[in-house]
């Protein structure tokens, strides 16, 4: 049994290390972005990684894909870690390029009506929708607008923040 645990977590760090090795290999990283959930307190903190795919030449669009990770902070009611991507929205046009930011993070808290997994979907810029279910009966769904985009130095990375979180 012990054999087999071992097994498992030499696979476990391979794959881990084959992720990192290609994130970096294949991807653009840029520094940390961060937007605020507008009117409440809380603030996403993320870092994006970018594959610039197959992009057709002299075209707007293509296969650039953008991964995000990080942290959505409410002072000391809540940290969740999150992951998503942000990319173009459906109703974008040749003139008009609409980003779509969509992330899912893992409540431990009794925040967010003590339910675990919360989405958010915001269309940069413009408003912003959460939606959590998990752990108890029901859904907890919660908007504002807009979604703003911040500087990170002068956001909390998690020092309490005086006001109401989107998941209170």
């Amino acid at each position: 049994m012990l054999r087999n645990r071992n097994a498992k977590m030499k696979t476990a760090k391979t794959v881990l290390a084959s992720s990192v090795f290609l994130g970096m290999a294949f991807g653009t990283a840029r520094a940390e972005i961060c937007w605020k959930l507008t009117p409440f307190v809380d603030v996403i903190r993320a870092t994006e990684i970018s594959d610039q795919g197959n992009l057709p030449p002299k075209s707007n669009f293509g296969s650039t894909h953008s991964l995000v990770f990080g942290n959505w902070i409410s002072g000391t009611s809540y940290t969740l870690p999150f992951v998503g991507a942000i990319e173009f929205d459906n109703s974008s046009t040749a003139t008009s390029q609409k980003l779509r930011f969509n992330v899912h993070g893992s409540n431990h808290t009794a925040s967010f009506g003590n339910h675990t997994d919360c989405t958010l979907d915001a269309l940069l810029g413009s408003g912003w929708t959460l939606s959590c279910s998990g752990n108890v009966p029901g859904i907890f769904n919660n908007h504002g607008t807009p979604f703003t985009l911040v500087d990170c130095e002068n956001q909390p990375a998690f020092a309490p923040i005086v006001g109401k979180g989107a998941g209170d």
